[in-house]
């Protein structure tokens, strides 16, 4: 979907995404929602995405207008400290990693939405959502996000390449404050999110307490998602089963692990990561 129909989507869902991407090397990007959010559960949700490429840029085109967003790109250092400087927070890494192989620093970056309840009315009806309700009242609610800044890095363990991000925790404000689930509903179908789940979710997620992580999934594609207790707080395993390959064409799969303490994000991983060695690292950051 163009890239700011993802944003609309984030914004009026209040979601932090965080993308996994890899190359020679993983790299890793990060993404108080309503006033008085106090952040306690990340939920992830993996869904089968579908909807034309050409309803997208439809939908793009009705809602661009009511987005205020720039975007940023990352700046490679050659050093802990002078990404310490640009960060604003000291780095923290899993214990036994004697140095990153790559340090980026992702700028913080806002996105502000105004909604006009005609035009996402308009952008539901395009996209076969009808049966989504926006009531007149949300009409000039502003939803802003806070992403940032993101500390991108990678670095080596027994000749395996793994990705690390670390990132405060995602700031959201809703003005005037008032019942976010139609909005929740309408992202979510705006994102391709099929209707059945996209209801379900919206009325029944604690949105003053939890962040939710919407994973669309090209069809055919598969990840399963486990959950991990630590330090009382609960953490999301990913693994990706066919999602990489060695030079000689054997298949690997792609594990990360994503978590948050009461100030930051964080998400690990690699292709041929084992879980076990990533909640390790995760236990013993320091």
């Amino acid at each position: 979907m163009h890239r700011r129909m993802k944003t609309a989507g984030l914004l009026l869902l209040g979601v932090a995404a965080l993308a996994f991407a890899f190359s020679p090397a993983l790299r890793a990007a990060a993404h108080d929602f309503l006033q008085g959010f106090r952040f306690r559960r990340l939920l992830v949700v993996p869904y089968t995405f579908s909807m034309p490429a050409a309803t997208g840029e439809t939908l793009s085109g009705i809602l661009a207008g009511d987005l205020a967003f720039e975007p940023v790109e990352p700046q490679t250092v050659q050093s802990l400290a002078e990404a310490e400087a640009l960060l604003g927070f000291p780095v923290r890494s899993p214990a036994g990693i004697p140095e990153f192989l790559t340090l980026q620093v992702m700028p913080a970056a806002s996105a502000r939405w105004t909604v006009d309840v005609n035009h996402l009315r308009e952008a539901l009806h395009a996209a076969g959502a009808d049966d989504v309700t926006v009531p007149e009242a949300l009409h000039g609610t502003v939803l802003t996000m806070t992403v940032g800044p993101i500390l991108l890095a990678t670095f080596e363990a027994e000749g395996i390449p793994y990705g690390w991000a670390q990132a405060p925790l995602p700031a959201y404000t809703m003005e005037p404050e008032g019942d976010i689930r139609p909005l929740a509903e309408a992202a979510l179908r705006l994102m391709g999110m099929p209707a059945e789940e996209a209801r379900r979710l919206a009325r029944t997620v604690d949105w003053q307490t939890t962040l939710l992580l919407p994973i669309p999934m090209a069809p055919g594609m598969t990840v399963e998602v486990e959950s991990v207790v630590m330090e009382g707080r609960e953490a999301t395993l990913f693994t990706f089963p066919q999602a990489a390959h060695t030079p000689g064409g054997e298949t690997l799969p792609v594990r990360f692990l994503l978590w948050h303490d009461e100030a930051f994000l964080y998400l690990v991983g690699g292709p041929g990561a084992e879980a076990g060695r990533l909640i390790a690292w995760a236990r013993s950051i320091r």
